[in-house]
């Protein structure tokens, strides 16, 4: 008798690993902020392509605006290896 191996998709895989590390990033980051903000110091975002420095009274200062590269996709085939400079 021959026992079935039961196919699985990879892509429900990953789809639950990734849901766990995303929810595991954002309980960890809101941790994070809640303990800086308990002992008095500086927490850093980035809202509407600005990255914005809230002090311990709560005021914001915008710290620097980021530039948004337009990127021409027109040249990208399939399988293509895409390298960061």
């Amino acid at each position: 008798m021959r026992s079935r191996a039961t196919k699985r998709g990879k892509g429900s895989d990953s789809t639950k690993e990734e849901q766990i590390l995303l929810q595991s990033a954002k309980i960890a980051s809101s941790k994070a902020i809640r303990t800086s903000k308990a002992l008095g110091l500086t927490v850093k975002i980035i809202r509407d392509g600005k990255i914005i420095s809230i002090n311990p009274d709560k005021s914001e200062v915008v710290l620097r605006t980021l530039d948004k590269h337009e990127v021409d996709t027109s040249r990208f085939k399939k399988g293509m290896i895409l390298e960061r400079k």
